[in-house]
């Protein structure tokens, strides 16, 4: 995938009348989760630090894989994806450990569509399929025709670009079983950022017009495990 291509999806999907849409689409591309370890991320799966309401670091947990060797790989976040999460994370202030990150619910617009709010939010179930918000935003506003199983492919690709992938070193591609081996990863700035200096070329994003989409919203009806 191409910066230009990424810059066109990450500004489609700020526009997507489904503000999960951002958040997932970051989250793909600086993690290279599969679709369903994504929907079975829950809060507890999430290591995140804090500052005056904004997450500033943070790792996650696959808690299950399609592959043995997947489950139980631990990634850091990146500053952008830190970024989108905060937003997300604002709507649900009601999160329990067990709560699924991206829970099922709900959208009505509102204000000629500039705010997005939620509602017969289900924080004990996941978010089902987003093929239909993806392909909107793929195909018709970004004019693309990438798979979301491309985001994945394109993880893995720029991470094989960092040369301490293939020396061994870096903890992402390691599985389970060598992370086991090898001195825990600690959620400090400095391994968290390396993560974002594997994908040259990364578009950064203005929350600008995405604000209003991803985190504002009065939720109603909101029920939790």
């Amino acid at each position: 995938m191409t910066k230009e291509d990424e810059a066109k999806l990450l500004t489609a999907a700020g526009r997507s009348d489904s503000p999960a849409l951002l958040p997932l689409l970051v989250l793909a591309m600086d993690t290279g989760l599969r679709a369903s370890e994504t929907r079975a991320l829950q809060q507890k799966d999430l290591e995140l630090k804090w500052d005056s309401g904004t997450i500033v670091s943070g790792r996650l947990i696959v808690p299950k894989s399609k592959t043995e060797a997947g489950t139980g790989r631990t990634i850091p976040l990146t500053r952008r994806l830190c970024g989108v999460l905060t937003l997300w994370l604002s709507r649900f202030p009601e999160l329990k450990p067990e709560s699924f990150v991206f829970p099922r619910h709900r959208v009505a617009c509102r204000g000629g569509k500039l705010e997005h709010h939620l509602y017969d939010v289900d924080l004990g179930k996941p978010l089902g399929p987003w093929k239909r918000a993806w392909k909107h935003a793929c195909l018709q506003e970004a004019n693309l025709s990438y798979r979301w199983h491309d985001l994945r492919h394109t993880f893995v690709s720029r991470l094989a670009e960092n040369p301490a992938v293939s020396r061994g070193n870096d903890p992402i591609a390691r599985g389970p079983r060598q992370q086991a081996n090898a001195p825990a990863l600690q959620p400090d700035q400095e391994s968290l950022e390396g993560c974002g200096n594997r994908c040259p070329g990364r578009h950064e994003i203005d929350f600008t017009e995405t604000r209003n989409r991803i985190g504002v919203g009065t939720k109603t009806g909101t029920t939790g495990t």
